[in-house]
């Protein structure tokens, strides 16, 4: 993806967050870790019964190498007007360094603006 996080490092939190698309994240290093805690994260609904996220997702990322090409990725996610209890997911993410990345906007050619799907303009209908 396009997007990128300005992460301050050994910062605390403000005392009152605006509530925004990326939240507000601030870091700290445990050891050989870097932990990354976010708060303020804008709710966003999927519909109006429920929805990926509430306002109160708070989330707690630890990236370590655990290797010169391997960087564990743990995240765990609190959101308690979504979920019962807090829950972690753990991947790994490789290095290629032959790999070429390749730019994705999703924007263009937003097909489900607000979950509201339309046929693309560029698709060719069949005759």
């Amino acid at each position: 993806m396009h997007f990128f996080r300005v992460i301050p490092i050994d910062k605390p939190h403000p005392a009152e967050v605006e509530l925004t698309f990326m939240g507000d994240a601030v870091a700290k290093w445990e050891g050989d870790t870097l932990v990354i805690d976010t708060i303020g994260l804008r709710e966003w609904p999927l519909s109006a019964s429920n929805g990926w996220h509430s306002d109160a997702l708070h989330t707690i990322e630890r990236l370590r190498f655990t290797d010169a090409t391997t960087v564990s990725y743990d995240i765990t996610i609190d959101d308690p007007k979504i979920f019962t209890a807090p829950w972690s997911q753990e991947f790994q993410m490789k290095l290629h360094p032959t790999w070429k990345l390749y730019e994705q906007v999703c924007e263009e050619n937003n097909r489900c603006e607000a979950g509201k799907c339309a046929p693309s303009n560029t698709q060719k209908t069949a005759q």
